[in-house]
């Protein structure tokens, strides 16, 4: 189990953007992986009403159990680690660990861990940099017949993390969209869907 405080900054990205970037970070096709990102709420969406984001992220070589709670300006990540095993086993019965960190939190915040069940799921193409300020990140995310880029930018200091971030887009001449959590997004692009074939 881990419990730490996400400070990240974000901004949406257009494909000629997103393709910029992965020159300027000299990007390899072998430095890309794929995670799935499988999210949870229950009936009531009590999760979305206390703004806080609930999933099982698989990777390829790892799974992991997380519950995103707001904490200030930022958000507080609780983490089960999983099996690859375990969390396929969990998204194909509908439920996660009834145990464990991120049960006892959904407790503390009068949430039955059994309440909650799959909502939605999506694919990141990701890409990683590390620097000497902090971790850039850029996404290439899949939503049902629907993709979206992003940048994201983590770091340590809240303050000075914010003006690196801003300096970079200025740098490179992009402009500042803000970016809803991928949760939302992924709601949003199945909900334009639901629509379009009704």
């Amino acid at each position: 189990m881990s419990e730490q405080l996400e400070i990240e900054f974000k901004n949406m990205l257009t494909a000629s953007e997103y393709q910029k970037l992965l020159l300027y970070f000299q990007a390899k096709e072998k430095s890309f992986f794929f995670q799935e990102n499988h999210y949870y709420d229950t009936i009531h969406e009590d999760l979305k009403h206390l703004r806080c984001g609930l999933r099982i992220r698989i990777m390829p070589n790892s799974a992991e159990l997380t519950l995103k709670t707001p904490l200030g300006d930022h958000l507080l990540e609780t983490t089960d680690p999983l099996s690859l095993k375990t969390a396929k086993e969990l998204i194909s019965k509908n439920s996660i660990l009834q145990t464990g960190a991120v049960a006892k939190k959904l407790q503390s915040l009068k949430v039955d861990p059994d309440s909650v069940q799959l909502i939605g799921s999506l694919k990141t193409k990701r890409f990683e940099k590390e620097t000497k300020d902090g971790l850039f990140v850029l996404d290439h995310s899949f939503y049902g017949e629907q993709t979206d880029f992003e940048l994201e930018f983590e770091t340590h200091d809240a303050d000075s993390g914010e003006q690196i971030f801003n300096r970079f887009l200025e740098v490179h001449h992009l402009m500042k969209r803000p970016s809803k959590n991928k949760i939302v997004r992924m709601l949003e692009a199945f909900s334009l869907n639901s629509s379009i074939t009704d």
